[in-house]
């Protein structure tokens, strides 16, 4: 590698990394926090990385850009992200102790190969990861994309989830741990609750990765490479990671008697794993390239207007910063006051409006001041501005549902997170000093 070389590789490659993971750190630790959790949770992480890919993907006006900036990058991955938010794993950490638990309030389990957790992790992380690279992909597709490639991109995904879900169900001996030994207690649910669950959680993983199969075959299939890349890249990094990880099981062992949150220290790391492989694909699939070489589509609906892009970019940033607000109060709430459900309702009346009302002055905005087609001008002049929302508003709430101070363990995630919070500021304003001075 030559001197030249080494510039290329920490901008595209070592610093996003290390922001995305830091950022996956913080927001996947809160994800499981009060107020938040499932897809709550997952579209708070999913919005802070898609603001930080889109800000990271800018660079000079006359300079080559990066095929996945797109401002709809932004509303992808919190929705990507957010969907997969629409099942469990609390099943499969016990597999890492050598337990299938059957009846948990019981005490009732039954022993199993440690071997299940590292697969049904591997499962579970692919596409957990995955599909937020899919709608990311869709961003910047190297083929245009008419309706007709719509409809069958969207057939494709839904088609490998319906035969995913088909097989589930037609070989259960294959996708349920030691269904050959246990089928009378398969056949007894009631009694078996803790089964019930792990067929749900085997049942949706395997729905879900078929999904992300069926996209992936599609992408494939058009012989978009760039897409490719940026899908298994996830998906692969991700699996890789979280079967490493086994849930921190093994922090029992290294550390007997420590009374400390291990459970949250797997939150945030599999949220560092999500990052470090979005970091990758930011490196494989996202460098700068030549205007011949640009995608044809700027947004996912085909039409490369500045208007429609900025109109995707702040529908994304009221979406995931308006729920993530509304999550954090009822979580503070919960925590200091109490009667959460309450409180989530109080509000929803208050950023609901809110939120209705932003998008209102968007759209105006947007048709008062519209930007021609092909215009030379930044689309988005304010971008730095828009990071750093992001990034206070998301740390703010960390903050806020961390607590009470009272606890070492809830202090020691505060500092933890306020150095996250330094990490991915500082690449985000040195990104800023080297684009402006480029």
């Amino acid at each position: 590698m030559t001197s030249q070389d080494q510039p290329h590789l920490a901008r595209d490659l070592w610093l996003p990394s290390l922001c995305f993971a830091a950022l996956g750190g913080m927001t996947w630790a809160v994800r499981g926090c009060s107020g938040f959790g499932a897809m709550n949770g997952c579209v708070f992480a999913g919005v802070t990385w898609g603001a930080a890919w889109w800000f990271l993907s800018r660079g000079p006006t006359n300079r080559p850009s990066r095929p996945y900036d797109s401002g709809w990058v932004i509303l992808a991955l919190a929705m990507g992200i957010g969907f997969s938010g629409s099942r469990g794993w609390m099943q499969w950490p016990s597999f890492f102790d050598g337990h299938l638990q059957t009846d948990t309030a019981a005490g009732k389990w039954v022993p199993i190969p440690r071997a299940y957790g590292f697969l049904w992790l591997f499962i579970a992380g692919v596409p957990w990861a995955g599909l937020g690279a899919c709608a990311l992909a869709w961003c910047g597709s190297h083929r245009r994309t008419g309706a007709a490639g719509w409809c069958l991109r969207v057939a494709c995904g839904l088609v490998g989830a319906v035969l995913a879900r088909v097989i589930f169900d037609r070989l259960p001996e294959v996708f349920l741990p030691l269904y050959q030994t246990m089928q009378p207690q398969y056949a007894d649910l009631v009694h078996n609750p803790n089964l019930r669950r792990l067929v749900g959680d085997n049942r949706a993983a395997m729905t879900h990765l078929g999904l992300y199969l069926g996209f992936l075959v599609f992408e494939a299939a058009r012989r978009d490479g760039r897409a490719v890349k940026l899908i298994l890249s996830v998906g692969l990094v991700n699996g890789l990671g979280w079967a490493a990880l086994q849930n921190w099981s093994w922090a029992a062992r290294f550390w007997p008697g420590a009374n400390f949150n291990f459970w949250r220290c797997w939150e945030s790391s599999g949220g560092m794993s999500i990052g470090l492989a979005y970091g990758l694909a930011f490196y494989l699939a996202n460098r700068p390239v030549s205007e011949a070489d640009r995608r044809p589509s700027g947004t996912p609906f085909g039409h490369p207007h500045p208007n429609l892009e900025r109109f995707g970019a702040y529908l994304g940033l009221i979406f995931g910063l308006g729920l993530s607000v509304k999550n954090g109060w009822k979580g503070w709430a919960n925590l200091y006051i109490g009667r959460e459900e309450h409180w989530n309702g109080v509000g929803w009346g208050v950023v609901g409006p809110l939120m209705i009302l932003s998008l209102a002055l968007v759209i105006t905005r947007i048709r008062l001041r519209p930007l021609p087609r092909g215009t030379d001008s930044d689309v988005f002049p304010h971008a730095y501005g828009l990071i750093w929302l992001v990034l206070l508003v998301q740390n703010l709430i960390a903050q806020l549902i961390t607590g009470p101070h009272s606890s070492w363990n809830e202090t020691a995630f505060s500092l933890y997170y306020l150095l996250l919070f330094l990490i991915s500021a500082l690449i985000v304003h040195h990104h800023r000093s080297a684009t402006e001075t480029t």
